[in-house]
Order: structure tokens, then sequence, then C-alpha cells
């Protein structure tokens, strides 16, 4: 009887240690998913905090979404118009922009570029490649409803030149662009166009 007894507490003490064990493995278990919850929820919670501060960028934000369309009938060669799109980056830290010139002879994907802000100039900046491979940049700025984008090209008779490009926020749909090219001391009006927003 004392050899079964002691198997018997034996058994007890093995079942009382894999109960304990159990009971371990479970809080351990259980403290780890608090941690890894508390890291997940802390880490999107800073991503949610991220996307909540206002950046740089966010004074570009309105012309987001819809397709900017101008009417580009009077430059002749059976233009038709202009569509610009504006859409933020995969990120939302940058927007990407393409403009498209519409002939009756078909689609010109003519502008490709991004706005963006430049940390090593603390201002806002804008990158586009035309349809030849040229590159395009200068600095951005913005004052009230007016937004300018300054950079060197190339101008109608393809001499380099100092360029900008000021856009006039009408209202949340309509904006005027007006492209202006310096001539000694002075900005000289290229072009105009008026752009509206279609959905």
């Amino acid at each position: 009887m004392k050899f079964l007894d002691g198997v018997m507490e034996m058994k007890q003490a093995f079942v009382l240690a894999a109960l304990c064990g159990g009971l371990i493995v479970v809080g351990v278990l259980m403290t780890a998913a608090k941690a890894a919850a508390t890291i997940t929820g802390a880490a999107t919670s800073q991503v949610q905090t991220a996307d909540k501060k206002v950046k740089p960028i966010s004074g570009l934000e309105w012309l987001i979404g819809g397709v900017w369309t101008a009417d580009a009938s009077t430059m002749g060669d059976g233009m038709k118009r202009i569509e610009t799109r504006y859409v933020w980056s995969d990120n939302n830290a940058f927007i990407r922009f393409t403009t498209h010139f519409i002939s009756d002879k078909g689609t010109a994907k003519t502008y490709d570029g991004n706005f963006f802000f430049d940390p090593e100039k603390s201002g806002l900046a804008m990158w586009y490649m035309d349809y030849a491979n040229a590159i395009i940049q200068g600095p951005i700025s913005i004052d009230g409803e007016t937004t300018r984008f300054a950079f060197r090209t190339t101008d109608f008779h393809g001499k380099l030149a100092d360029m900008q490009v000021k856009v006039f926020r009408k209202t949340n749909d309509k904006y005027q662009w007006v492209l202006d090219e310096k001539v000694g001391d002075a900005w000289k009006e290229m072009a105009a166009l008026e752009y509206v927003r279609v959905q």
C-alpha cells in the first residue's frame, strides 16, 4: 500500500507540476500578447498621430482629386484641352502630378512629377520630367491663395530662361495658371489658362 500511496503522490505531484507549468506558460503567453498589443497599439497610434500632423505639403492638398481641365483650343495645332491630375503618394508624403495634352491627334502624356518638402532647404519644391526626358525642378512658395513655382528651362524660342508659374486659387474647384518668363529685371507673361476640376 505504501508503494501505491507513493505512486499516487508522485502522480499528483506531476499533475500539480504540469498544471502550474501550464499556468506559467499561459501567463507568459498572455503577458507577451499584452506586450505585443501595446507595442502594436503604440506604433499604430504613432502612425495615426503622424498622419494628423500638419505637413508643409498640406498647403497644396486642395489640388488632390478629380481631373483639372483647361481649354487649350486657342493654342492651335489641333489642341483641345490640357488635363492635370494630382494624387497623394502611397505614403502621403508628397503629391504626384501628371499632365496630358489632348488634341485631335490623341493624348500626349507630357509631364510627370512631384511636389514635396525639401528638408535640406526647409521649403517646398517640385521635380518633374517631360516627354523628352528633360528634368525641371525648383522651389515652390505659397502666399495666401497664390502659389509660385520657380524653375529654369528652355522657353518657346529654345533659349534657356528663368521661368515661373503662378497658380491663383479662385475656388476649391478653379484656378488660374499663368506662365511668366524673366526678361531683364521684369517678368513677362507668356501664357495663361483657367483650370476647372471635373470629378
